[in-house]
């Protein structure tokens, strides 16, 4: 995982942190030894998870003797041999409103709702899947067509570092405030697709043209819901442009993409959706 601005905060705001694990990626191909370096150049216990919470993992966490415990982006859950270790308990930053998108995937099905009331939510840990007591929230209102990137900076670094920090030194102060959260969520679990489902996901026939060219700004170049086969060559990355609406063809078939004046596009029911592709030939 890489350095985030999370850690860097943290430590610029004088929290004092003493040790970081690391969980597992999910794709073991993205794995990288940053952020181990970093706490090897910065001089802070490092654990990498690569077994769950087992007796090893348990055993390390209690030497140090937290206080308190602070995840933020972790792939698997924390088990009640972790959550019971810290004498002020366990918090974690999750960026949307709680109780929605509860789960590891939470932007991809904020796009795909189309929804662009979100926010981010300070809430402590518990057993079950983000349904632990809020500490803070504070909402936002997405633009249309913003990039997951852009949407992770305002969100998570911006917004959700400052209610981190603020939530750290409130534990601390004993003044934290704890709200229930409704044991049913409005919205689907944030569940991470699997990749036969990508060109099922898209309405092309259905949605306006606004819904598609957000959802496909806010997971280009991981979400394949296109048809290449006009495109020669390999497509290994594409970004997604601007949108017109026009009357499209009834021969034009919708999700393909297609190459005109040196412009690349994709079909939608009300118009073409504009993309820059890097293609091997």
């Amino acid at each position: 995982m890489e350095v985030s601005n999370v850690i860097h905060s943290l430590i610029e705001s004088g929290i004092n942190i003493i040790g970081v694990i690391e969980s597992k990626r999910k794709n073991p191909n993205m794995q990288t030894k940053e952020l181990e370096n970093f706490c090897l150049e910065n001089g802070l216990p490092y654990y990498f998870m690569n077994e769950g919470c087992n007796d090893k993992l348990e055993n390390w966490v209690r030497k140090l003797e937290p206080d308190l415990i602070v995840v933020n982006r972790m792939s698997e859950l924390l088990k009640k041999n972790l959550l019971e270790i810290p004498k002020k308990g366990c918090i974690n930053l999750h960026p949307t409103l709680l109780p929605k998108y509860r789960g590891g995937f939470p932007f991809f099905w904020t796009y795909y709702d189309y929804d662009l009331n979100q926010g981010v939510t300070v809430h402590y840990i518990d057993e079950s899947e983000d349904t632990g007591d809020i500490i803070y929230q504070k909402s936002y209102r997405m633009p249309l067509g913003a990039t997951e990137e852009e949407l992770l900076e305002v969100l998570v670094f911006k917004i959700g570092v400052e209610m981190l920090i603020k939530s750290i030194l409130d534990i601390e102060n004993n003044c934290a405030p704890r709200i229930k959260q409704p044991r049913i969520s409005p919205t689907v679990r944030a569940r991470q697709i699997k990749p036969n489902e990508y060109k099922q996901i898209i309405g092309w026939e259905e949605w306006e043209i606004e819904r598609i060219w957000h959802l496909l700004r806010g997971t280009q170049n991981w979400l394949n819901v296109f048809d290449f086969s006009e495109i020669q060559g390999e497509v290994l990355k594409w970004n997604i442009l601007q949108y017109v609406k026009k009357d499209v063809k009834s021969r034009q078939k919708l999700g393909k993409v297609y190459k005109d004046d040196d412009a690349y596009f994709v079909y939608c029911r009300q118009g073409k959706i504009f993309m820059e592709l890097n293609i091997r030939v």
